[in-house]
């Protein structure tokens, strides 16, 4: 940093005054409190003291502003819990964590639970009786005092959220104007002046660099790459932004601030300000901190042309591996739950949903059935006509069922030429009128393996799902109803007892 040879000017202190609401039912206590604070000021500025005479009158007082810096409350008013309940709705509906509270009370035996003033923040407690003129003097200014300090907090906090906010527009291609407007407005913001002032950059060429406007406030009569010589300025600012360039450093004088805010030589950017510089050296360390931002934000936006290009090629490239991406976890899904050779619904799979749909219905407590398909003398087929004729005939049982199902309805195969449909929402007699439909299409019609008719035919075993059934009983009723379709000479339906 720099300071230009005058001596630096201290910043003007505002006139506005300290806002202090008090609330009591006593008018003598609003009397009181204003004779005993009439001449109190604090850094500058008055106390103006605003009443309210009960909890209900504060609400509307506190609800319609928002700088009231302190409440003297009464805790007993129209209701011994009245002063509480502002407290309340402080903290909690206005949500208003800034205004300092003492609490005050003429009753033996009020006070407060220390919960009470930890959760809702309560600064102070005293008793009518024992706040005397000065100790209500002290009491005062010490919360006078913490609510400065929580509003300058929270003036760096918007600042901060403000800086974040500002690198947004960055990476926009045509944000560097708006940006830049944007810069000269928070910067002046921080400062307390407006957008007064400009912003400049100097591009490196032969021979001494040439400064140009990026933004500037009306009264300058420059517009954007205007060089900084056309520019309405007096020879000791115009210095001064040389000198920053230069020295690669902020150049404060009397009555004006020179901000530099590059950190690349290729990219240097400097700010004036018609103000004095900062006098609170937390405000000053907040915009050298805004300043280092809007540095990288610069090089971010002087970057971002370069990287358009390159972005749009990795953009391409991430879709297609995306894309590629995407169908390899189709691929991966379809083998990790679909049976290779017929397309139905692998063991692992159909019991993974199978089980989901138990569980559905037994908090929907709707109907569930199972049925049970296994080909009848499938192990003859093979050996006559071979395996390749076998796979063949797989493939058209599943065919054939899906055609015959619902999309809801789960088909799986559970092993070699066994097969299990779960139906959801269909009673017992729905499910045998399903089972013998696909009876009926596997026994009237052969499959065609490659040249060979082979006619084929099913047994099929039916259970609807019982109170506190699970998966494995049900399955396991249904495959018993099989066998007694296969022992009763196959190619027939059975339902389970």
């Amino acid at each position: 940093m720099i300071f230009a040879d005058k001596e630096r000017r201290p910043m003007a202190s505002t006139a506005a005054t300290w806002k202090l609401l008090v609330v009591d039912d006593a008018p003598e206590v609003h009397d009181v409190t204003r004779l005993a604070l009439r001449t109190m000021s604090y850094k500058g500025r008055g106390l103006e003291i605003l009443s309210a005479y009960s909890g209900a009158e504060a609400e509307g007082v506190l609800a319609g502003r928002n700088d009231i810096a302190i409440v003297l409350l009464d805790v007993v008013m129209e209701t011994d819990d009245a002063g509480l309940r502002l407290v309340r709705y402080i903290r909690e509906d206005l949500k208003n964590t800034f205004v300092r509270i003492i609490l005050r009370t003429g009753q033996p035996g009020q006070a407060p639970e220390e919960r009470v003033i930890v959760d809702y923040d309560i600064n102070d407690y005293k008793s009518k009786t024992e706040l005397t003129s000065q100790k209500l003097f002290t009491a005062t200014l010490t919360a006078l005092r913490a609510y400065e300090d929580i509003m300058a907090l929270e003036q760096h906090r918007k600042g901060l959220r403000q800086i974040i906010q500002s690198t947004d527009s960055l990476f926009k291609a045509d944000s560097l104007q708006q940006f830049s407007t944007g810069v000269l407005l928070q910067l002046g913001t921080f400062l307390g002046v407006g957008a007064n002032g400009i912003l400049c950059v100097q591009r490196p060429g032969s021979g001494t660099p040439d400064i140009f406007v990026l933004a500037a406030s009306e009264s300058y009569g420059a517009g954007p790459h205007a060089p900084l010589s056309t520019v309405r300025l007096n020879d000791e600012v115009a210095a001064a932004i040389r000198t920053a360039f230069e020295g690669r450093a902020s150049v404060f004088g009397t009555d004006f601030t020179v901000l530099y805010l590059g950190d690349d030589r290729s990219h240097e950017v400097v700010a004036y300000l018609h103000c004095p510089p900062p006098s609170d050296p937390l405000e000053l360390n907040l915009v050298q901190l805004f300043c280092d931002k809007i540095a990288v934000g610069f090089a971010n936006q002087y970057l971002y042309e370069q990287l358009v290009q390159a972005n749009e090629t990795l953009e391409r490239k991430v879709q297609e591996r995306t894309a590629a991406l995407e169908q390899a976890n189709q691929d991966l899904e379809r083998l990790a739950t679909t049976d290779a050779l017929t397309g139905a619904r692998n063991r692992r799979a159909f019991f993974d949903l199978a089980g989901r749909e138990v569980a559905r219905v037994a908090r929907t407590d709707s109907p569930l059935c199972a049925v049970m398909l296994d080909i009848d003398h499938f192990k003859t087929i093979n050996d006559t006509h071979g395996h390749a004729a076998g796979d063949v005939v797989l493939r058209e049982v599943v065919a054939r069922v899906i055609g015959e199902i619902r999309p809801v309805d789960i088909l799986g195969r559970l092993g070699g030429e066994e097969f299990a449909i779960l139906l959801p929402d269909t009673t017992p007699a729905g499910a045998l009128l399903v089972a013998e439909r696909l009876r009926e299409t596997f026994a009237g019609t052969p499959i065609d393996a490659n040249g060979t008719s082979i006619a084929i035919t099913a047994s099929f075993g039916v259970a609807a799902l019982g109170n506190e059934e699970d998966l494995d009983a049900l399955l396991d009723r249904a495959d018993t109803a099989l066998y007694q379709a296969k022992n009763g000479g196959r190619n027939q339906v059975a339902e389970a007892e």
